[in-house]
């Protein structure tokens, strides 16, 4: 993928124009930018380096001073690094809402204090804490200087300003150690560090002089923002919301497995190179101080080679950078090895030096790739983080001293030759993936600049959401969703269950994490903000059925919700307004909430959400299960928050309830937003409701002709043709009766249903309906208050689930709970431990013929059932490894390998793919024709329902409201008001006038608010 960034043609360089002229090489290295803050930071990163080359050369006679073995050497080097990285965290924090600049120069001004108090230690307790505290102010510079280098500079010339500002490295650890071992020979160890101090404060008085950048203003340019935009500053995240933010970022994640495998690598070999040559081959400070800045222009070498590289690869695609790190790891391992046993002091330079120059080659296009993957607003957490996952390598340090000590120090250093390969191709494994990461951050900043720019214009769109992509585990759920609200309106978001309603709005309330995409609210992004800080910022979600804690009492509740209000002081003023509104709740206010009618528990769920007086609130099936006169009362409530300046976002199973109350509505399935405009528009379409909610969304794009037929009542929808199917008379299961009540709700209403041999019956009904409830009473999971249950004419009533599987009824579950860690082939012989002829363990440990006979037949059967389903060629894989749709084939392959005569099936297309939902229809046939067996299905998908079923039952409110062929079941008005509302459908000509509606039905049903 080539990025925005990458499309800016940067002048190329060449070591000719260096040496000639070497202004004009500045000058086009940054594309014409302001060259003064990246010297000032290349010269920063010298002395650093200084600082730390010179302790590194003069290892063996500061060892020599303090009578430390190897062990304890490498145990100090540990302890002194550890601090410094777990302070890097904190200090990329604080680079993400500071002056960088003003950072940097601290952090600069604080090493170079104590690397002239490193001289001056007069133990090594003393020396431990100078070298701690001096890597407190070196911990400054990765997450300060990457961070203003890619503010300072053009996304197309960051390679180049990375390797000049990562060249300094290599400056300095050729001055370093030449400079400290010839000072050091001449005089001591300590004098050094004395000198290397003045130029670290030279530079920091002359850094006073640089400009902070603004962040994120490179990206926003590239874009092609207007200069107000580019100009803006973003609003600094929290830590929790940099870190969920960062930790969505899959190549920076496997760069972060790869480092404690790279830091024990690399910080073991040039901590320990200093060593190899004094105990080796017997060189004084003086030679080990030349040997080693005669390595660093090979440094160099591969910096400049990775700015050619670098910038060439960025251009094409950015993965390609981190791709080729695993053909540069098997060199460097190949001359690690080299390095560590070389028999001659001419031949371990030479791989010291290869080894240098390829570890050089590839950085800074790594860098430059991590800066464009990672949201400006939050790189300084983003690069300090990756510190911590050096910790762990740090710590093994040690144990490489042990081996030295014991087993000579070149088999300790050969040991890391494997760990530095490993850790070379995880960081090639990113190479896959960085171009999603980038694009990521480009959507983010293309939806800010989006708000913006609308806000200007005068339209003042409050949320922005943009290309959002939600998964629960493996199972994606919304796929690049866009979704807009405007301050001050009421929109509906509509769809069958199952269709990502409830996740797109606890995406927007910070509930859940998003994988990808953007949610902007207020003109501040927050798609990874944890849900307090969303609920801090004004957006406050009340979820559908679970909006109060039962067990705590009603006072207790609103209690709770008066966090945020109590940061204004105005608690009892709201608390006072949400009494006045609900007074049933202050005549309870000492109960249980679990005591409240379904009416009052969706009464103190609205009020405590009214407690935090948001700005958007966010309502999740308002009216489920509730009588009209306390929806009417809610609703009444809604629109007057709605008259005082909030902004709401509502989901209702009521079609007709939504429309009503809102201006705009969305239409969404099976996780795409599929329809959206104003609902004065849609309240004209009746063939985009009846298409949305009674045939498919797919239907409504149909034309205008195949719309008129739909409308006349002519089936349109099945697009598989169903081989004739003999259906018996004989009857497989029965109810009479069936009844089901939870608390003071009814859920399941005197249900009679009759499926016959052979026959594929459908049940549908929206939300609520009491589908699900029904087939946890006929498959015994949940007890019946009145009614029967007839399995091949026996009653089962008092039976349990087990005892009614073992009469041939089969059942699956919306979410297919199978072992992740079974193949498909174990998964189903485990389905078959019941059916197993021989289940001894005795006679399995004596391997008795029973069993070998058990294990064929269990064997053939797991053959057939694969041939059944096909799925021959996921046979050998993982569950976990499965789409969701071949998951829930093998989950049906469980339920029939015990040969049942009825299978339950809830809602078998919920979470997967169209193109699975269609090879889905020709599934359930198969299993009907091969087994005979029935099937009963319960499904919001209507194309693959009416594909399938001989016959249609509806369900409203826990009873059954139509019983038929599923051309006459969808157009029947009882079936078209339960979905849409039976005023509005009556509205729209959709039933006739009279005719029996939602209303009618749920007036039966107010018992639903007394008191439980």
């Amino acid at each position: 993928m080539s990025t925005p960034a990458t499309d800016v043609k940067a002048p190329d360089l060449n070591a000719a124009t260096a040496i000639a002229h070497p202004s004009r090489f500045l000058r086009a290295l940054v594309n014409g930018a302001p060259i003064y803050p990246l010297l000032i930071l290349f010269g920063l990163n010298c002395v650093d380096q200084l600082d730390g080359a010179a302790f590194g050369v003069l290892l063996p006679e500061i060892r020599r001073t303090f009578g430390l073995n190897l062990t304890g050497l490498l145990t100090l080097g540990a302890i002194t690094g550890v601090v410094g990285l777990l302070l890097q965290v904190p200090i990329g924090l604080l680079a993400d809402r500071t002056r960088r600049t003003s950072l940097a120069l601290i952090g600069a001004a604080v090493w170079g204090v104590f690397s002239f108090a490193t001289g001056l230690a007069p133990t090594v307790v003393a020396l431990g804490i100078f070298r701690t505290a001096g890597g407190l102010g070196k911990a400054v510079v990765g997450p300060t200087h990457n961070s203003l280098i890619s503010d300072y500079y053009q996304p197309n010339v960051r390679v180049r300003a990375f390797s000049f500002h990562q060249g300094a490295a290599a400056l300095g650890n050729f001055i370093g150690p030449l400079a400290a071992g010839l000072i050091a020979y001449y005089s001591n160890w300590r004098v050094p560090f004395f000198v290397f101090a003045v130029p670290t404060m030279v530079l920091v008085v002359l850094g006073l002089r640089m400009r902070e950048p603004v962040r994120g203003a490179q990206e926003r340019k590239a874009m092609g923002a207007s200069q107000e935009v580019i100009d803006t500053e973003e609003i600094a995240p929290s830590f929790a919301e940099s870190w969920r933010m960062v930790w969505r970022i899959e190549a920076l994640r496997r760069i972060w497995y790869a480092l404690p495998f790279l830091a024990l690598a690399t910080i073991g070999y040039g901590t320990l190179a200093s060593l190899l040559y004094d105990q080796k081959f017997h060189l004084d400070e003086r030679a080990r101080g030349f040997i080693a800045a005669a390595i660093q222009p090979a440094q160099l070498i591969g910096l400049f080679i990775g700015a050619t590289i670098g910038f060439r690869l960025m251009t094409r695609n950015a993965g390609l950078a981190l791709k080729l790190i695993s053909v540069t790891s098997l060199l460097s391992a190949g001359f690690a090895a080299l390095f560590a046993l070389a028999p001659t002091l001419w031949l371990s330079i030479v791989a010291n030096i290869l080894l240098t120059m390829a570890g050089a080659v590839l950085s800074p296009a790594i860098t430059a790739s991590l800066t464009l993957a990672i949201p400006p607003s939050a790189r300084g957490v983003g690069l300090s983080v990756g510190a911590l996952w050096i910790i762990p390598g740090l710590l093994v340090l040690p144990v490489i001293g042990a081996i030295g000590d014991h087993w000579g120090l070149s088999r300790g250093m050969l040991v890391m030759v494997p760990v530095l390969l490993i850790g070379g191709f995880v960081v090639a494994s990113a190479g896959n993936v960085i171009d999603r990461d980038i694009k990521q951050v480009w959507t983010s900043a293309a939806a800010r600049s989006e708000l913006l720019h609308e806000r200007r214009a005068g339209r003042q769109k409050l949320l922005l959401v943009r290309k959002l992509n939600v998964s629960y585990g493996t199972v994606q759920v919304l796929f690049d969703v866009d979704f807009d609200v405007e301050e001050g309106e009421i929109v509906a978001l509509l769809g069958t269950n199952g269709a990502g309603k409830s996740t797109l709005l606890k995406a927007i309330a910070g509930v859940i994490e998003a994988d990808r995409g953007a949610v902007i609210f207020d003109g501040r992004e927050m798609s990874f903000a944890p849900p307090n800080e969303v609920a801090g910022r004004g957006v406050v979600m009340m979820p559908g059925g679970v909006a109060v804690f039962p067990t705590l009492t009603v006072q207790e509740n609103l209690d709770a919700a008066s966090w945020l209000p109590r940061r204004t002081g105005n608690t009892a003023e709201m608390f006072a307004k949400v009494l006045d509104v609900f007074p049933e709740l202050q005549r309870r206010l000492d109960e249980p909430a679990a005591n409240l009618s379904g009416g009052q528990q969706q009464m103190l769920g609205l009020g405590m959400a009214m407690l935090s007086k948001p700005r958007l609130m966010v309502i999740d099936e308002l009216s489920l299960g509730l009588a009209p006169l306390i929806v009417d009362r809610l609703l009444h409530v809604v629109r007057d928050l709605n008259a005082q300046g909030t902004t709401i976002i509502i989901v209702d199973q009521s079609v007709d309830l939504a429309l009503t109350v809102a201006r705009t509505a969305y239409f969404m399935e099976k996780g795409e937003i599929r329809f959206h405009g104003p609902t004065a528009e849609l309240l004209e379409r009746p063939d985009l409701l009846r298409s949305v909610f009674l045939e498919g969304a797919g239907a409504a794009t149909r034309t205008d002709d195949e719309v008129g037929t739909a409308n006349t009542g002519a089936s349109t929808a099945p697009t598989h043709t169903r081989p004739a199917h003999s259906v018996t008379e004989e009857c497989v299961l029965e109810t009479r009766g069936l009844s089901r009540r939870f608390g003071g709700v009814t859920a399941v209403d005197r249900v009679d249903l009759r499926v016959m041999r052979g026959e594929i019956v459908g049940i549908i009904g929206a939300n609520g309906a009491g589908k699900t409830t029904l087939f946890d009473l006929i498959s015994g999971f949940t007890p019946a208050h009145s009614g029967t249950v007839a399995i091949g004419g026996r009653d089962v009533t008092a039976m349990r689930a087990n005892q009614r599987a073992a009469r041939g009824l089969g059942r699956s579950f919306q979410d297919a709970r199978l072992f992740p860690s079974l193949t498909v082939q174990e998964t189903l012989t485990v389905a078959l431990e019941q059916s197993l002829g021989s289940r001894s363990m005795f006679a399995a440990a004596l391997h008795l013929p029973q069993v070998y006979d058990s294990e064929r037949k269990a064997s053939t059967r797991v053959d057939e059932l694969i041939e059944l389903f096909g799925l021959e060629a996921f046979r050998h894989k993982f569950i976990r490894e499965l789409s969701t749709g071949s998951r829930r084939i093998v989950d049906l392959a469980c339920i029939v390998a015990h040969n049942p005569t009825v299978i339950l099936l809830d809602e078998p297309s919920s979470g997967i793919a169209q193109r699975e939902t269609e090879a889905l229809v020709e599934v359930l046939l198969n299993v009907r024709e091969r087994t005979g067996a029935s099937l009963v299905l319960i499904e919001h998908d209507m194309p693959l329902i009416r594909a399938v079923s001989d016959r249609l039952v509806a369900m409203d409110l826990g009873r059954v409201i139509a019983d038929g062929d599923p051309t006459t079941v969808l157009h029947d008005p009882q079936v078209v008001a339960a979905y849409l509302g039976g005023e509005r459908a009556e509205a729209m000509g959709l039933v006739a006038s009279g005719a029996s509606s939602t209303t009618d039905l749920t007036t039966s049903n107010t018992n639903t608010e007394e008191p439980r």
